[in-house]
């Protein structure tokens, strides 16, 4: 919990809103500052309310497999995975194993398809500017990347003697910026792929005979669920995920190395046979609506690690439990409603009109702009809590996924799914 002595209201509000927006504003924390401050452990026992611990289940395969690994993680924008893949980096025997850690949000537009090309020379630029934040030693990292790039007959400007950073800097901006750059890379795919396979593993090799001590790279790839596109674009980016973990699986197993790479829910590549994890929202009610006490007390503990003196109720009083049910488990939206709180002029705890306005805003966003044909899901999944959406709805119904609408959890080995609790008023009016 936060250690701040706030005597106003106003001092409480400040540390508690900067405590859930800590990526905002000139002090803001990294990924890894936030998770040494404010991490809650959500998966404390096998059958808990977020489902198994992937994170040492993942750690585990890892540590079973000999040469190296690939292991698959999917979830739920706003469920904590980038939180837990940080977990496994801080988990990981640091005399064995050396953690590597990129988002490809970095490189790419997650709204249009992925290139497989272009996915993998980010990958390799991505890596060895990764290396730095990871303190392995940048001696040769970038010539080797420009020597990786001229064997496959791909130039980007870039100088033989360019520092590792300024190598892989100028590479993520081709990737983004210069059309001529990905179809020079899309043509040494296309027109050699055997070659432009070896040369991939080639450069990951040296990249493993290059880490300190011997230890063993685990390589995490952040961000690919986030493909999704738009509803005109959908099965578009769809398939060509799906497509870059089934046709080029081979290019993606990188020699001597783990690498854990996150994947939308809906990909289903084909011929894969290995694990993919799944990571679930944290479940606040059972399938019968009752309330589920163990996820409620765990999001009450998340948000008094960030709360002043750990006093939740000078903010909520009374309503703590209601907010917390009402964000449907889902941390990223939980942090949003009780920032909208924070933001209140009125004295501590805020009125509970307050929270019927804060409320009534959230749940405008969640629903503007939804059609027909989404409603309909929605109205599906509050009846059955399934999600079994034709081929033509299946944009709309990872849509209303991404927007929090539609959430998934867990009994025992059945997952189920459930609308955000909000949107109960709104799916009984219209049954």
């Amino acid at each position: 919990m936060i250690v701040v002595m706030a005597d106003s209201d106003r001092e409480y509000r400040r540390a508690f809103y900067r405590a859930l927006n800590v990526h905002q504003g000139a002090a803001g924390l990294s990924d890894e500052e936030e998770f040494e401050r404010y991490y809650v452990p959500v998966y404390g026992q096998d059958d808990g309310p977020a489902g198994p611990d992937l994170v040492k289940e993942i750690a585990t395969a890892i540590d079973f497999t000999t040469g190296g690994s690939v292991q698959l993680l999917s979830g739920y924008r706003g469920a904590g995975k980038t939180t837990e893949l940080l977990r496994l980096c801080r988990e990981l025997d640091p005399e064995t194993y050396v953690p590597v850690y990129w988002d490809v949000e970095d490189y790419f537009n997650t709204e249009l398809p992925l290139e497989e090309g272009a996915f993998l020379v980010g990958l390799a630029a991505g890596f060895v500017a990764s290396c730095k934040e990871a303190e392995i030693p940048e001696d040769g990292l970038g010539t080797r990347l420009k020597q990786f790039l001229d064997r496959i007959d791909v130039t980007a400007g870039l100088g033989v003697g360019a520092a590792a950073g300024s190598v892989a800097l100028n590479v993520k901006v081709a990737l983004q910026d210069d059309e001529s750059f990905r179809a020079q890379v899309e043509e040494a795919l296309r027109s050699n792929r055997r070659r432009f396979r070896q040369e991939v593993h080639a450069f990951f090799e040296e990249m493993v005979d290059a880490m300190p001590g011997g230890r063993t790279p685990v390589f995490v790839v952040d961000s690919i669920d986030h493909y999704r596109g738009s509803a005109s674009t959908f099965d578009e980016v769809r398939e060509s995920v799906e497509s870059l973990f089934s046709v080029y699986a081979s290019e993606l197993m990188l020699p001597r190395m783990h690498v854990v790479y996150t994947v939308p829910v809906y990909a289903r590549p084909a011929g894969w046979d290995g694990q993919i994890w799944p990571v679930l929202n944290v479940k606040v009610r059972e399938r019968d609506g009752s309330d589920c006490r163990e996820g409620i007390d765990l999001l009450r503990e998340v948000l008094e690690r960030r709360a002043p003196g750990g006093d939740l109720e000078r903010l909520l009083g009374n309503e703590v439990e209601r907010v917390i049910k009402n964000s449907g488990g889902l941390f990223r939206d939980l942090f949003r409603l009780v920032s909208a709180l924070l933001l209140k002029d009125g004295p501590l705890p805020v009125s509970r009109t307050e929270i019927d306005s804060a409320e009534r805003r959230e749940r405008s966003q969640l629903v503007a702009g939804l059609t027909q044909e989404q409603w309909e899901i929605l109205q599906s999944v509050h009846r059955t809590h399934q999600l079994l959406p034709s081929r033509d709805r299946a944009a709309d119904a990872w849509s209303l996924h991404r927007l929090g609408n539609v959430l998934c959890y867990r009994n025992g080995a059945v997952d189920w799914f459930g609308v955000r609790p909000l949107l109960d008023p709104l799916l009984t009016e219209r049954a």
